[in-house]
């Protein structure tokens, strides 16, 4: 037994399939052991019971679960749905996983079932499975649940929907992850525990405070302070030559301007030459 579960070595029988000479199928069985991994549900109901979620060990009763009487019952699903999505991944490379998270999904269930009848006054878990449904998705305050009015509220977004219950079928629930692990898998724990003796090792400790000598400690303010120092630098760098070239196209124009005066200058003596020229021949 490890984390509920049973490890053991099971007996299995395949049946080897062969062509043999002259194209005939030969089918024979063999015998071999292959490493089971199982939920055990004796455990499962044992923790079930710590939890007040069921009584009796042959024949599991459903109780309510009134921790959560004054929970809302989109809260109460929400909050179930976790612990079952949590069931799901807790099993998954049970070979029974489809059992046990059924076997979880109907405790559950019957819990709430219970919960609700006695909260709304419902008097037994075949009307609220029958104004809830099967997950428990409807309403249940005041009926609204079988009303036409609530479907066309609900459609228009106008009430606040209800997750139902997750897992209410055996169709629903993942299948067994037989999913090989890579060849340099390592478990975390198995991780951290040679980081662990790695950094017991002396020798790991002088490269460490070797490194620390030669290349120094930066702390996280450091690298903070940096990054905002450069942040600094490069804008006024990009404002510096922003100005730069704000000042260049300012004497450029005024260039330009000047130009054009000296030009309109030049016109203007040419003419008054022209116009003297005249008079002066005019006179002769």
């Amino acid at each position: 037994m490890f984390l509920d579960h049973v490890l053991c070595r099971r007996v299995v029988y395949p049946t080897l399939r062969y062509t043999a000479t002259g194209g005939k199928i030969i089918s024979e069985k063999g015998v071999g052991t292959l490493l089971s991994v199982t939920a055990s549900l004796k455990q499962c109901i044992k923790q079930f019971r710590k939890l007040n979620f069921l009584k009796g060990d042959r024949d599991p009763d459903p109780q309510p679960c009134f921790r959560m009487f004054h929970a809302t019952q989109a809260h109460t699903n929400a909050q179930m749905n976790k612990f079952l999505s949590t069931m799901v991944e807790w099993y998954r490379f049970a070979d029974n996983r489809k059992k046990v998270v059924n076997f979880c999904s109907y405790i559950i269930r019957g819990s709430l079932a219970k919960l609700y009848a006695a909260k709304y006054k419902l008097r037994s878990r075949a009307k609220v499975y029958k104004i809830g449904s099967r997950n428990l998705s409807r309403p249940l305050k005041e009926k609204k649940g079988q009303s036409p009015e609530y479907h066309n509220l609900l459609r228009m977004g106008l009430v606040e929907s209800i997750d139902g219950l997750h897992y209410t079928r055996m169709s629903l629930i993942p299948e067994t992850d037989y999913t090989p692990f890579p060849s340099n898998w390592r478990p975390e724990h198995e991780k951290a525990l040679q980081e662990y003796i790695k950094l017991e090792d002396p020798k790991t400790l002088e490269e460490q405070r070797s490194c620390i000598k030669e290349q120094g400690l930066v702390s996280p303010q450091e690298y903070i302070s940096m990054l905002v120092w450069n942040y600094k630098r490069n804008s006024l760098l990009v404002d510096q030559l922003s100005s730069i070239r704000s000042d260049e196209s300012i004497t450029e124009s005024k260039q330009q301007l000047l130009e054009g005066s000296n030009l309109g200058n030049h016109a203007d003596i040419s003419k008054e030459e022209e116009e003297n020229e005249r008079i002066h021949l005019a006179h002769m």
